[in-house]
């Protein structure tokens, strides 16, 4: 099955199906139609201001993601990877005051493994496996998740979220037209 990208790239908040939806492998990642679709990607990033966005928040349903890391003492370089995983999770966590684009304004403290170790297809660069700790395994964690259809409310205590519930249909009402 040839990848699908979509024609238009059209931000996806809380409420949209398609942030629960597990995202399919990318059969091609080196074709002229996922090279487009990153690039459209990376300026809905530059757009929203994020260390990282996953496919299915632009509203598709493939196995990419694009995420900050660090360059110089800034998350500045934009990496896009293709079929993410995490095969490895330390023991020892972390826990992060995050954010996510699909949910504006939204800040919670959430437990992470402190280091992540990943294989992906990195854009322009091929196969790899490479570990990542602190801020960079957090949006790692964070991205690869959305790609899973988990989002980061999942990580959170059921009376936590029943806590938020009022917030989080705020930010259906408001950020959707579904």
């Amino acid at each position: 099955m040839p990848d699908e990208f979509p024609a238009e790239l059209k931000f996806c908040y809380w409420g949209n199906p398609i942030l629960r939806k597990m995202a399919i492998a990318v059969e091609n990642p080196e074709s002229e139609e996922t090279n487009d679709f990153i690039q459209r990607m990376r300026e809905k990033l530059k757009e929203h201001d994020g260390l990282g966005l996953a496919a299915n928040q632009v509203g598709c349903d493939r196995r990419v993601c694009l995420v900050a890391f660090p360059k110089e003492d800034d998350y500045s370089e934009i990496k896009a990877l293709i079929n993410p995983e995490i095969i490895e999770s330390s023991d020892e966590k972390a826990i992060y005051e995050e954010g996510c684009l699909s949910f504006p304004a939204l800040w919670l403290k959430i437990e992470r493994p402190y280091k992540v170790k990943v294989r992906a297809f990195i854009h322009g660069e091929g196969e790899a496996e490479f570990e990542a700790e602190g801020t960079l395994a957090e949006v790692l964690s964070h991205e690869i998740d959305h790609l899973n259809g988990v989002v980061f409310i999942d990580h959170l205590p059921q009376i936590r979220r029943v806590l938020l519930s009022k917030e989080l249909k705020r930010i259906a009402m408001e950020h959707n037209d579904l």
